[in-house]
């Protein structure tokens, strides 16, 4: 139980709160970027949890964006996939890297700087029309 209640304070409660606190400092032209998963769309091994923390992070997305967009506010979300760090170290042994490469299009372990063009963009001016 600890450690569903923490998956769901870090991944869920945390970004929620944030956005509250943040609410009287967004103006037009804002954005919120969250961190989503692939999890959440799909059941892949023993992730119900984390999966089930990343779905709720897409919903609140949908939530705030049509909230916020009154404001001029944007409000999308990432969901990179499997990503080089410390969190996908089930993909340096030869199964799970075997495994991990079995569900990527691109047939690569995305590396951090990947996500970050993609979270750039997105807070740019030239994603001005995109959210939810």
């Amino acid at each position: 139980i600890g450690d569903f209640d923490e998956l769901f304070a870090v991944n869920v409660r945390a970004p929620f709160f944030l956005v509250q606190q943040l609410l009287p400092i967004l103006k037009e032209g804002s954005s919120v970027i969250f961190t989503s998963s692939l999890a959440a769309h799909a059941a892949v091994g023993e992730l119900a949890a984390y999966a089930a923390t990343k779905g709720a992070i897409d919903t609140l997305v949908k939530h705030f964006a049509l909230v916020l967009g009154a404001k001029g506010v944007r409000v999308n979300a990432v969901a990179p996939g499997v990503v080089e760090t410390d969190m996908s170290s089930f993909a340096r042994t030869e199964a799970g890297r075997d495994f991990t490469l079995s569900l990527q299009a691109l047939k690569r372990v995305a590396q951090p700087d990947d996500i970050a063009g993609a979270i750039a963009f997105l807070a740019s001016d030239a994603a001005r029309w995109v959210s939810g």
